[in-house]
Formats: C-alpha cells, structure tokens, sequence
C-alpha cells in the first residue's frame, strides 16, 4: 500500500513538472475610434461628400488571440499561436470573416531558430517597427500602395518559415508559400527573403517578396499569397498561370535620439504583368469617371496599367512625457504607369498618443492625401474620395490591449 501510494505522489510530481513548462497566453487589443473624413464619394455618378462614423482598428487591427509553448527539452519547444480579426464597431470578423485570418501558426523552435508552418506574415512586416506603421498602422497603407509593399501585415496562406537565431544583433528570416496546385509548383506560388540588425538605439533592415499568378480569380483564393486574389495585381492580369506579378522590397531604418524616435523606409513595388490601359492620359472629370475606370482600374494604385510605385516615408515619434507622445510622419509616392504619364501623392500624418496606463492609450491623428495624374485611393479603404484628389480624415479613440 505505502508503496503503491509512492508511485503515485511520484507519477503525480512528474505530471506537475509537465504542466510547468507548457504555457498559453490569452492576449488581444481593441481599437475604436470617432472619425471623419472629407470628400467621400456618395455613389456612381453622385458627388463627394463628408463622413462621420465609428471606426475599428484604424491603428491596430482590433484581434484576440491564442498562443502557447511546451518545452520539449535540450532547448527544444513546440509552439503555436492563432489569432482572430474582429471588427469592433459591428461586432463582425475581420479578414473576409476567416476563423484565424491574422494568424495560424504551428511549430518548434531551439538553437537552430524556429520553424512555423501556416498562415503567417512574412519579414517586411516586421521592419514596420523601422516605418510610420508603428505609429500610424493602417492609417497609411493606401499611400503603401495599398499595402502592397507589405509593410502592414499582408499574409501568407500555406506557408513555411524560418527564423534565424539572433547572432550579434544581425537575425533574419526565408518564408515559402506552397501554391497547391497540382501539375503546376509556381502556380499560386510566394517567397521572401529578409535580415535585419539591430544595436542598441539603432536599427536597419532590408527584406524582399514575390508572388506569382494563380490560375484563376477562383483559385486565387486559395494561392499562398493572399494579394493574388487581387483582381487587377494579379489573378485577372494578362500573363499566365505562373508568371509572377508581383515584386516588392523595403530598406527601412530607425535611430532612438533621446527622447525622439527617427525613422525613414524606402518601399519598391513592382507589378510585371501590368499592360497599357485604354487611355493614354488621365482624366478625372467627376466621380462617375472614377467609378467607371474602377473594372480596368487605369490610373490608379495595383491598376492595371500601374507598373512600378516608389515609396518613402519618414516620421518621428517624440515623447514629451511617459504618458504622452507626439508624432508625425510624411509618405511620397511615386506611381508610374506603362505608355502614360506618371502619378504622384502625398500624404501628411500628425497625431498624439496618451498612455493612461501601460494597457490603455488615447489617441488623435489627422491626416491628408494628396494625388496628383491619378486617382487617389484615399486615406481610408472604405473612404474612397471619387475624382477629387485631395482628402482630409480625423480619428480620435482609444486602443486596449489585454
């Protein structure tokens, strides 16, 4: 009996142990904010008018998530992490309504770095710390080129990817995205590559991707990367199942300077399959237009005429307290397009940011765009400004995260 009663308290501490070196983390954060914006397009053919609403996650994407980690010993550990966007002002999903659409990740990791296989972003997000991303997230991806140079968290559907161990302060990391096509390995296919260092107050990094055609807008749902179900960028271009149609990299740096944060990015975005539209000029007569030129998007960001965009983005975030922050940044983009004139916008970025606690924060930012030989794609996604090229937007609200 005593014996019997020894095997179990010992069985017992043993599962103890087991239980202490795995973990799960029940984490989230919940943006919301009042906005305005001006000069909203009210319809085909209709005029512009202003916009007051509720917005969520205008900086941070509102989500909650799940990860964990159970050591497996010799320095070796399984991980996971799932994650679910969720619009905070209508209480409906985020990322076309997917279970786990901003992450779902399994994997190991040790002294050889970590492995993850999923649905995951790959490098150029993690030099948004080195842009105006970390201050102003979603709130510039139009002048990115509607992201498409990936500094604000696109995703990679089917994906694998390594993580180098950081050695010194360099560390870098090599993503492939399977497009699952069978017969065809480079339909629907993805990779990048990127490295980065960092030292102190500073930090630079350099990171590349690709992705080529899906074999049709239906099965470019289910390519790995998620920008070939664009319409016009990729699964409807010209070129054939394969071809790769996109192409973009970003140089991003940034220097602590006591109490202001400096940081400046460079963002290339090349679309190999764009052809020339049926104008060879732009015009931007009135709304209708715009609305019109929307099924072939000619002059626009990710149209199909637009070949080339260059980016540059420079801000500062200086902290004139603990609590309180201002910052502010400026993004030029340079947009060309095959046979036709090139475009340009500018957008401007002013804000401030209060921390009443380390998990609440207050917010204000306000911004303008500006596009010139093109249409503007807005400074927000659900804001479009129709023919005119000048827009203005306001947010003030709230992020907590737990």
């Amino acid at each position: 009996m005593r014996k019997s009663l020894l095997a179990l308290a010992v069985i017992g501490s043993f599962a103890s142990v087991a239980h202490a070196q795995s973990s799960v983390t029940i984490y989230g954060i919940i943006d919301a904010s009042v906005s305005y914006n001006s000069k909203v397009a009210t319809g085909v053919g209709a005029a512009t008018g202003n916009r007051a609403g509720i917005d969520s996650g205008a900086i941070n994407g509102s989500r909650i998530g799940f990860k964990g980690s159970e050591d497996l010993g010799g320095g070796l550990k399984a991980l996971f992490n799932l994650e679910n966007g969720f619009n905070v002002d209508t209480a409906t999903a985020a990322q076309n309504g997917q279970l786990f659409g901003r992450t779902a990740t399994l994997g190991l990791s040790g002294n050889f770095g970590t492995v993850l296989l999923g649905r995951q972003k790959d490098f150029l997000d993690d030099l948004a710390a080195n842009t105006s991303v970390a201050d102003f997230g979603g709130l510039i991806s139009n002048v990115h080129a509607k992201d498409l140079d990936r500094t604000n968290g696109e995703r990679v559907n089917n994906s694998i990817r390594y993580n180098t161990p950081n050695v010194n302060g360099f560390y870098g990391s090599l993503i492939y995205g399977f497009g699952e096509q069978a017969g065809s390995t480079s339909t629907g296919q993805s990779y990048g590559i990127g490295g980065a260092y960092a030292n102190g107050p500073f930090n630079i990094g350099l990171a590349y991707f690709q992705a080529k055609k899906a074999s049709s807008a239906a099965g470019a749902a289910a390519a790995s990367d998620v920008n070939s179900s664009n319409a016009t960028t990729c699964s409807n271009a010209v070129g054939s199942a394969g071809d790769t149609c996109l192409k973009t990299w970003t140089l991003a740096a940034a220097y602590q300077l006591g109490a202001a944060k400096l940081h400046g990015s460079w963002s290339q975005v090349k679309l190999p399959l764009a052809q020339s539209g049926a104008s060879s000029s732009f015009s931007a007569a009135s709304a209708a237009s715009f609305v019109a030129d929307a099924a072939t998007q000619q002059f626009a960001v990710g149209g199909i005429n637009n070949d080339k965009t260059n980016i540059i983005d420079v801000g500062v975030n200086y902290a004139l307290s603990p609590a309180l922050s201002l910052i502010g940044s400026v993004q030029l983009a340079r947009v060309n397009f095959v046979n036709a004139d090139n475009g340009k916008m500018t957008q401007v970025n002013l804000g401030a940011k209060y921390a009443l606690s380390k998990r609440t924060t207050l917010y204000g930012v306000y911004r303008n765009l500006r596009a010139s030989d093109m249409y503007s794609p807005g400074v927000n996604s659900t804001s479009t400004p129709g023919a005119d090229n000048s827009q203005n937007a306001l947010n003030i609200g709230m992020i907590h995260t737990f």
